[in-house]
Order: structure tokens, then C-alpha cells, then sequence
């Protein structure tokens, strides 16, 4: 994108506040104009003390223009920071709203720490792009536009100068930035680089302490800022050289005017107040000027951070649901697969003609090893991705023709991972449902047996959990997970690895807790501990993405494969054979 578009753009977010910002501009413009009455008045002064004249009307004139000039400046500024400030907030809402609504593969595509840099970033430039524009840009154009003319009107020949210094700086301008284009570009890598690893160092701060790693990622991190400053110092070097060169031809062409002015004077030609009131001209326009490659400048900086962020923008098309997207009501929970396959870039994994179906208040175990698809599964189940071939119905309707938020209104999830937000016990609770009642809430916990914890602590409900719920234990953290699965009350119910992460002891509490949640819904379980799902009414094995068994515990276990042979390894087929085997011996004794 050129300059000017990045900037069209971003000022397009202002359309919200049209009308307003529209009157703080034309006021600026109005001060621009006002400021360039103060030097020809200056001047008038002047020849009026030098010709001894009545020089009061003109002193109260001057003196009225500056401090009303003051006054309507403030003003202006304070509605003009009002507006920014308050224009900002609103966009980091807004955008915060849509890049949470993106599809969860966009999430794992980007990375959240990329999306959060690059709206952070952005929010911060694109306000001071609107505080400028309302403030200075437009009346800075303006104020050349009508400095020029009123200039050459007063003469010709100081005006050239004015006319020269403007080319020169216009030419430095323009070779420092095609300079430094890719520099900054670079610049603007390195920055996410950077955020990126203090924010994934921050979040895994646990393993960092575990391992000994504080002075490795530090140092690490000493080294992304080294790259990024070696790629920001000469950006900034060569600026630095504009802001030289500019320096230097404003202060030749103010000493060339000068000379110029006094031999004027002297031949008569133009009175002294003429040449003070250029000189004031003159310093208007220099400033101007200067305004003028400051705006450059900004723009020219903000344009990777900006290009990065309407690209993040535009990706939001992805997520929109087609037109004639209908709603998914009153699910029974019958869900079929029909020769359903999705590949992930680049990798062998996924899932392959995958068929089944699950009758309303079945409960489905997916098993297999590591990276056999079982995850990938229940998320085309929540259509976190779509299938590239087939379809997958919900009480045979195709959940491709449906919105994401009717479907997964009747799909409540419990992670591996509980998933808790840094609030308190009832707020995470009421995830489940918004705008549950506080008896709905403790109902919840009863049935996920999370009461008798939640009641020892002081704060009871209130108790805050810590980020990702670090103040409370495995099975704590599972069963407020589980309670706010009650609470939504959704037809399907997938249980990724739930348990997984849990000791013996709590296991047995959750799993009971997860029994009742069970009751009455179609289920999915993913399962390492195979002894969870032994009173599922069908177990798929996957392996490489393919369902290569399928049948109830008992069917599959009789069959001799892959699902007997996982359970020989976990020692729970030899188990079952145990008090049979006992009973032979007893019998031979």
C-alpha cells in the first residue's frame, strides 16, 4: 500500500465520529488562517513605530488575535485528544471483538501473542495519526496552501526562496524514505519477534524456574533486542540526517532572505515592517514545513505496523457465515459422521473417511495413539476446522449450513486443560450460561462435587482462581469445568482427556462427576486411561486418521487387535481374566 492509502485507511476508522471531527478540523483550519494574520500585523506595527503613527488599534488587533488564538487552541486540542483517546478505546474493542470471534485455526495459524502485538501496536499509531490529523495535518496543507500565495503578494522575490527551500525539502523527504523502507519494514519483524518471546517466556514462567532457564531466555532475549536495534539505528541515523540537511537549508534560506531584505530596504523598494512581516512568514513556513515531514515521517513508520494490522482486519472475512447460514435449535444429539477427511498443511495428520454415527444420548469413546486424529475429530465436530471432503450432521442437518454459535450453544466441552479465566470461581461457573442465577451456579457445583472445596475457601464463590486457575489444584480446576458443562446444559458433551492429568484419587471424583454431566446428552470421550470408558456404547480406535476398529468395549476387547492388544498393555485385560483364572486354581486345589 502507498502512503497516502495507509493513511486514507486509517482515517476511515474516524467516520464514527464524522460530524465532530469535521468541526475540530474546520476550527483548526480557521487558527491556521488566523496565525498567518499575526507577522503581516507584526509588520504593520513595526512601520507604524517607525513612522511615528497611531500604532494602538493595531497592537489591540495583534494582541486580540493571539489571545483568542490561546483560548480556541486549548479548546480545540482538549476535543481533539477527546475524540482520539475515546476513538481508540472503542477500536480495541471493536477489534478485540472480532479477532476473538475468528475460527480457532485462525488462532493456531497466527498465534495469539501476533495478534495481540499487532493490535496493540497498531491502536497506539493509528491514535496518534488521528490526534495529528485533527490537530495539524489538514491545517498544516491548508496553511501552505494560502502562506504561498499571500507570500509571493507581498514579494516575488523572497518568495523564491521559500519556493526553493520547499523543493529541497520535499527532495530529502523522499530519498530517506526510499533509504529506509526496507530497514523499517525489518524494524517492524524484529518487534514481533521481541513481544513474542517475552509474552511465551511470561506464560510458561513455571517451566522457565523448573529448568533453569531465566538467564538462557533473558539472554536470548538481549539478543532479539540487539537485532532489533541494529535494524532500528540506521533507520533512525538516517532521519537524523534529514533533520541536518532541512536544519541547514532553513537556516540559509532565512540568512539568503535577509540579505535580499536589506538591499530591498536600502534601495527603497520595500519598507523595513515588510521584511520583518516576510521574516515572520518566512518562520510560519519553516515550521510548517517541518510539520509537513514530521506527518511523512509518521506515516512512513506506521505504515508496517498498520499494513499489518488491516491485513489482521481483513482476515475477519474468513469467519463470516454465509448469508442463508441457518440455526441449529432443538438438538436431540444424534451426530453422524459421513466419510469425513481433513488434512493439515503440510503434516501427515488428520483424519481420513471417517464414518460413524451416534445416536441421541450415546456415549462415543475415540481412542488410538498420539496424533491419530482424535482431537481433530470433536474439533470438526465444533467446526473449529470444516472438512475438505464429506459432511458431518446433527440430527441430519448439515452443521456446514448452520452458524457457529448455534451449534456450539448445544456443545459443552471440558479440556484436558480446564481453561479457567483469571476471575472468580462463580464468574469462570457462569461461563456456561450468561446471565445464570447465583442458586443455577451453586446447583452446578453440587453436581460436579465442587462444593466442599469452593465452601473452605474464605471467599467462597468469590475466590479468585489466578491465571489459568494456578491457585487451585488439578481436580479443583476439572470440576469447575465440569460444573460450568452443567450449567450450559448442551445436548453434546465432548470430554477431551478430562481426566488425564489427574491423580488416582481425584480421578475417581471427577470421573463421578462426570458421569452425572453424562446423563441423557450424546457424549464424545477422548481417553489415554482406557478404564474410563468402559460403559461406552461404541469405541472407535483411530490410527492415522482411520477408524480401524469399532464396537462396544466388550466386542472390541474380544476381538484380539489394536484395542485388546492396548488394553493387554495397559494391564486391564489381564486384570479382567484375573478372578477367573483364580477361581480354576481354586477349583484344582
Amino acid at each position: 500500500m502507498s502512503l497516502f492509502q495507509v493513511y486514507a485507511r486509517a482515517l476511515r476508522y474516524l467516520g464514527a465520529h464524522r460530524l465532530r471531527v469535521t468541526m475540530v478540523v474546520i476550527a483548526n483550519i480557521v487558527l491556521a488562517v488566523i496565525t498567518i494574520a499575526e507577522p503581516i500585523l507584526f509588520g504593520r506595527i513595526i512601520d507604524a513605530i517607525s513612522s511615528q503613527g497611531d500604532v494602538t488599534p493595531i497592537l489591540l488587533m495583534w494582541g486580540g488575535f493571539g489571545v483568542f488564538n490561546t483560548i480556541a487552541y486549548v479548546l480545540v486540542a482538549r476535543e481533539a485528544d477527546r475524540l482520539a483517546h475515546g476513538r481508540r478505546a472503542s477500536l480495541l474493542t471493536e477489534a478485540f471483538g472480532r479477532i476473538v470471534s475468528m475460527p480457532l485455526s485462525w488462532h493456531h495459524q497466527r498465534g495469539t501473542s501476533n495478534a495481540l502485538h499487532t493490535l496493540l501496536r497498531a491502536s497506539e499509531t493509528l491514535f496518534g495519526l488521528w490526534l495529528e490529523f485533527m490537530r495539524t495535518h489538514l491545517a498544516t496543507i491548508v496553511a501552505l496552501v494560502l502562506l504561498v500565495p499571500t507570500a509571493f503578494s507581498m514579494d516575488w522575490r523572497l518568495s523564491s526562496v521559500l519556493v526553493v527551500l520547499s523543493v529541497v525539502y520535499w527532495i530529502i523527504g523522499r530519498v530517506v524514505m526510499n533509504r529506509t523502507k526496507e530497514g523499517q519494514a525489518s524494524v517492524e519483524g524484529h518487534y514481533h519477534t521481541v513481544f513474542s518471546h517475552v509474552s511465551d517466556s511470561i506464560s510458561n514462567v513455571t517451566v522457565l524456574h523448573s529448568y533453569n532457564r531465566i538467564e538462557a531466555e533473558t539472554k536470548a532475549l538481549k539478543g532479539f533486542t540487539e537485532r532489533l536495534l541494529s535494524a532500528q539505528y540506521p533507520v533512525l541515523d538516517w532521519w537524523a540526517i534529514a533533520s541536518a540537511l532541512n536544519r541547514m537549508a532553513s537556516t540559509i534560506s532565512m540568512l539568503i532572505i535577509l540579505i535580499i531584505g536589506i538591499f530591498l530596504v536600502r534601495s527603497g523598494e520595500i519598507k523595513v515592517g515588510d521584511v520583518i512581516a516576510f521574516i515572520g512568514f518566512a518562520n510560519l513556513l519553516i515550521g510548517r514545513l517541518d510539520l509537513l515531514r514530521q506527518f511523512a515521517t509518521q506515516i512512513f513508520e506506521a505504515r508496517s505496523k498498520l499494513e499489518d494490522f488491516f491485513r489482521l482486519e481483513d482476515s475477519v472475512k474468513d469467519r463470516e457465515e454465509p448469508a442463508n447460514a441457518g440455526e441449529l435449535n432443538a438438538v436431540r444429539g444424534e451426530v453422524e459422521f459421513r466419510n469425513v477427511s481433513f488434512d493439515f498443511a503440510n503434516t501427515t495428520q488428520g483424519v481420513r473417511d471417517v464414518s460413524f454415527t451416534a445416536k441421541a444420548g450415546q456415549t462415543i469413546a475415540i481412542v488410538g495413539p498420539t496424533g491419530a486424529g482424535k482431537t481433530t475429530l470433536v474439533n470438526l465436530l465444533q467446526r473449529v476446522y470444516d472438512p475438505q471432503q464429506g459432511a458431518i450432521f446433527v440430527d441430519g442437518t448439515d452443521i456446514a449450513t448452520v452458524t457457529r454459535r448455534s451449534l456450539r450453544h448445544s456443545i459443552a466441552t471440558v479440556f484436558q486443560d480446564a481453561g479457567l479465566l483469571n476471575r472468580s470461581i462463580s464468574d469462570n461457573i457462569r461461563l456456561g450460561r450468561e446471565g445464570a442465577s447465583e442458586a443455577e451456579i451453586v446447583a452446578a457445583a453440587e453436581a460436579a462435587a465442587a462444593t466442599e472445596f469452593i465452601e473452605s475457601r474464605l471467599a467462597g464463590f468469590q475466590t479468585e482462581v489466578g491465571e489459568r486457575g494456578n491457585r487451585l489444584s488439578g481436580g479443583e480446576r476439572q470440576r469447575i469445568a465440569i460444573a460450568r458443562a452443567i450449567l450450559k446444559n448442551a445436548p453434546i458433551l465432548v470430554l477431551d482427556e478430562a481426566t488425564s492429568a489427574l491423580d488416582v484419587e481425584t480421578e475417581a471424583r471427577v470421573k463421578e462427576a462426570i458421569d452425572r454431566l453424562r446423563q441423557n446428552r450424546t457424549t464424545f470421550i477422548i481417553a489415554h486411561r482406557l478404564s474410563t470408558i468402559r460403559d461406552a456404547d461404541m469405541v472407535l480406535f483411530l490410527d492415522h486418521g482411520r477408524i480401524i476398529e469399532k464396537g462396544t468395549f466388550d466386542e472390541l476387547s474380544a476381538m484380539g487387535g489394536r484395542f485388546a492388544s492396548l488394553l493387554k498393555t495397559s494391564g486391564i485385560l489381564a486384570d479382567e481374566h484375573k478372578p477367573a483364572l483364580e477361581q480354576r486354581l481354586l477349583q484344582q486345589a
